[in-house]
């Protein structure tokens, strides 16, 4: 599948709060189970972490697993990693893998099967327990989510763990607690979009127009935006009434037939629609559909 049909698909699937840090693209392709091409797969959130002490055979297999997965095979590379962890079990790395790999493929059940056995090797492992919060908060088990959450940054503050949580609270309708998180990771990390975008995303749900704009504005224009942080700008346009620049916004990235078919989207929405539920999709957490929607939770 092209990079130019999945991005099409990604547009008109909705928008989301981002739950990851740098590619929204791999938080919205894995909910609908695109295939991303090696260069995009390549920079999701299954990255090498620790992979040191391997002997040379659980190397080879490893090794494999990894390429496999650039190839867009991720069933076989699940398998791959499996058996990774399983010549080495005190080595949780290959079970994160396949947690995420689950995760993006909108199986939050069963990735959450996979980050237990991370937490039962290795109790503070953060990516787990922030895994762990994604599975559930795919599944609309808020409290669960925010329970993992709560217990990764009680170990370190992060802006993943941060970000994930301010989604939690935002998909509960508690904006106020949602941009406290928000605000608190980018005290850390003040060049986040991900967590600039779903700042400005809630303060628009509340009806804070003005600063929603005055953040999401610039935000679309940075090097580094993509078709994500653009569409979030034009659903603010919309909750503030300005359907004319939620057509222009949508226009940058796509053609009149899509166009078409996101503006009856905006047009059909009402104020009485805006609550903890609706557009739940309009939120990114890094890396999952969380993101879920669930990661590009984007990638920072």
């Amino acid at each position: 599948m092209s990079l130019l049909f999945a991005k099409r698909i990604v547009i008109l699937g909705g928008i989301s709060f981002v739950l990851s840090g740098c590619s929204v693209m791999h938080n919205i392709s894995s909910a609908v189970g695109i295939k991303l091409p090696k260069k995009e797969v390549a920079q999701g959130s299954v990255e090498p972490n620790d992979t040191q002490g391997y002997d040379e055979e659980t190397q080879q297999v490893f090794d494999i697993a990894e390429a496999t997965y650039n190839r867009g095979d991720y069933r076989t590379a699940i398998g791959l990693y499996q058996r990774v962890f399983e010549l080495n079990p005190d080595n949780p790395e290959p079970m994160l893998r396949i947690g995420a790999i689950l995760n993006k493929k909108g199986e939050p059940l069963a990735a959450g099967q996979a980050y237990r056995q991370v937490l039962a090797v290795d109790p503070a492992n953060l990516e787990a327990k922030r895994g762990l919060g994604l599975s559930f908060l795919t599944r609309g088990q808020m409290d669960l989510a925010i329970e993992q959450f709560s217990e990764g940054l009680a170990i370190e503050k992060t802006p993943k763990l941060l970000n994930a949580m301010g989604v939690a609270y935002d998909k509960k309708g508690e904006r106020q607690t949602a941009q406290k998180y928000y605000k608190e990771g980018l005290k850390i990390d003040k060049s986040n979009l991900t967590l600039q975008s779903n700042y400005g995303l809630s303060m628009s749900y509340e009806g804070r127009h003005d600063e929603a704009l005055a953040v999401l504005y610039p935000l679309s224009k940075n090097p580094k935006a993509t078709v994500q942080h653009r569409q979030i700008l034009a659903m603010a346009y919309t909750l503030s009434g300005d359907l004319d620049a939620a057509e222009q916004t949508s226009r940058i990235d796509m053609d009149d037939a899509d166009v078409a078919k996101r503006m009856r989207y905006f047009s059909s929405l009402t104020p009485t629609k805006f609550n903890s539920s609706s557009l739940a999709d309009t939120k990114t957490v890094e890396g999952s559909p969380v993101d879920i929607v669930t990661e590009e939770a984007l990638k920072k």
